[in-house]
């Protein structure tokens, strides 16, 4: 594995360390923010002690607009028993902390138990994003098998997934059509003469079943960074 950068600073840490005994191949310098940078992504690590002491100094929303700033995609990585290391704040620092971090910066919260966690966190994010996860993930699960099915479970399964369609409405239309083909095939006026779709959902439907896709969401290989 490759494509991992390791601040200097995180030696003492014992995660380096770990990251080498598991194979995971990783340069080491000191980086202008964060601890850890796989491609776009740039994580800071923070243990309790860590952050709530970056709150009480006025650091950490700070340290937030340099990630921003060094990375498309800025992580902070929360180590450890994080409420236990609150002694001296409010109880409601750490959630307003992790709100304004994610409203106002956009830094998306992680959380591990212990340092061997975080050392695994950080082996799988170099293979996902290097390698990909080598299939792709369905929309939907828990297809109905033909032979096990109710009746109606197929035809069901096909017009949930049309938009604003749960499994009232599913059944509404498949009642009042009489068939997923029909359904699909009806104009929006039509659509909106079944009871419990309006003309929201209703437009909603005839859109997504016209629209023509170009790109998909893949996880079979590692995302384009």
């Amino acid at each position: 594995m490759s494509g991992l950068v390791v601040d200097s600073r995180e030696t003492n840490s014992g995660i380096p360390a770990m990251l080498r005994r598991s194979g995971v191949e990783f340069v080491t310098e000191e980086l202008a923010a964060g601890d850890y940078r796989i491609g776009n992504i740039l994580i800071e690590r923070k243990t309790g002690v860590d952050l709530f002491q970056s709150i009480y100094d006025g650091r950490l929303f700070p340290q937030a607009e340099l990630l921003c700033q060094h990375a498309e995609r800025p992580f902070l990585l929360l180590e450890g028993d994080i409420r236990a290391a609150n002694t001296n704040m409010v109880e409601d620092a750490l959630p307003g902390a992790v709100s304004a971090l994610s409203i106002f910066w956009g830094v998306q919260v992680l959380w591990m138990p212990d340092s061997a966690s975080t050392a695994s966190l950080l082996r799988c994010m170099v293979r996902h994003s290097t390698e990909g996860l080598g299939y792709e993930v369905p929309l939907r699960v828990k297809k109905p098998k033909l032979s096990a099915a109710p009746d109606g479970a197929l035809p069901q399964f096909l017009v949930e997934g049309l938009p604003g369609v749960g499994a009232e409405t599913a059944r509404a239309l498949l009642r009042h059509f009489g068939s997923a083909k029909a359904v699909f095939a009806a104009a929006p006026e039509d659509l909106r003469k079944c009871a419990g779709v309006g003309p929201k959902t209703a437009s909603a439907i005839d859109a997504a079943l016209r629209h023509q896709p170009t790109a998909f969401r893949s996880t079979r290989a590692a995302p384009d960074r």
